[in-house]
Parts: structure tokens; sequence; C-alpha cells
């Protein structure tokens, strides 16, 4: 987890000088603007500018106290910007605004989609993005053995017997491992909705 919580993160960010307050904000945030424009149509490097500029706009905004906590959440004001900055650049690249499936990477709406369907990328992409939060936080506060034997079995869904030879341990160790690192993220992803 995040050494600095999300309420020290809003008091940081007052300061330009912060550099670990920023450099926190930058890691936890950029990755998810990354992935939602490119979800919401972009290409990589106009994900990214998006990305960006949205972030500084934030930054901007913040400073300039454009920003009320009694007024809704801060991922819900990040949303409204990156949305914003998402259509400029689409408007100059003179594109349709469409919906990627992170699965397939088909496009799905080739016409501009509704504020609902910009909301679902949005709530999609918050939820990756704190899921693999969390598994990295899984993963430097356990075993690295006990890791291994949870996504061999549960990510990678091999059987059980065969992730046990492979690691060199008994079956029972394979299922003690995804029972350790589920409720490891359990506790993660609990303390990462309330502050992060």
């Amino acid at each position: 987890m995040s050494s600095i919580t999300h309420t020290a993160l809003l008091v940081g960010l007052q300061s330009s000088s912060n550099d670990e307050v920023w450099s926190d904000f930058y890691t936890r945030y950029q990755p998810l603007l990354v992935a939602v424009g490119r979800r919401l149509g972009l290409a990589e490097q106009d994900a990214l500018d998006a990305a960006q500029e949205t972030l500084l706009s934030f930054a901007e905004g913040y400073r300039k106290g454009k920003y009320d906590r009694s007024k809704g959440r801060l991922r819900t004001w990040l949303f409204g910007i990156a949305v914003k900055k998402i259509r400029d650049i689409q408007r100059r690249n003179g594109k349709n605004h469409a919906v990627v499936e992170p699965v397939d990477k088909t496009r799905v709406l080739s016409a501009a989609p509704d504020d609902h369907s910009i909301s679902e990328v949005w709530e999609s992409e918050w939820e990756r993005r704190l899921l693999q939060v969390c598994m990295e936080n899984v993963c430097r506060h356990m075993e690295v053995s006990t890791v291994q034997a949870f996504e061999l079995f549960v990510l990678k869904e091999w059987p059980a017997d065969r992730v046990a030879s492979h690691l060199g341990v008994s079956r029972n160790a394979v299922f003690k491992a995804k029972r350790r690192v589920l409720s490891r993220m359990r506790e993660t992803y609990k303390y990462l909705q309330a502050n992060w």
C-alpha cells in the first residue's frame, strides 16, 4: 500500500514542492488515466498526453482551491477533468469517440458513447487499478513461493497437482497459498477503497 493515505495526499498536494506526495499522486493515477484514454479510443501517445494534461489541470485547479471535498470525491473530480481532456484530444485529431473493450481490443461503439458508458469505463478501470495495486502490495509482503503458487493456480488456472509439481510443494500448500493471498488481498482492497 502507498505510505501516503488519501487524506494526507490531499493535504500534501497543496504544496507544489512536496515531491513525495506529487510522485505518489502521479503513480496512483497516471496508469488509470492512460487506461481510460485507451478504452475511450485514444492511441497510446494520445492517451499518455491526455493523462499528462489531466494531471497538470488537476494540479493547477487543486492549488487554486477548485476541489471541494464536501461536494464529492477526488476521483469524481479527476474523472470530469480526464473526460474533458480526452474529448479535447479527440476533437483535435478529428476522431469520433469510441469505447474499446479491454479483452479483445475491438471497437464496440463507433459513435460518441453516452455519459453512462464513459462512467462505466472509468469505474471498470478504477476497479482494475485497485486490484492491480492490491496484488502488487501482496507480492511485496508475502513469500515469493506463495505468490507464485497463487498466480499459477488462480490466475493461470493450472491444476493444483501441476502447480505443486512445478514448484516442488504439496498440493495442500497450493490451496493454503490461495487462501493466504486472497485473505491479504481482501484486507488490502478494503483499505484501498477507503484510503486510495
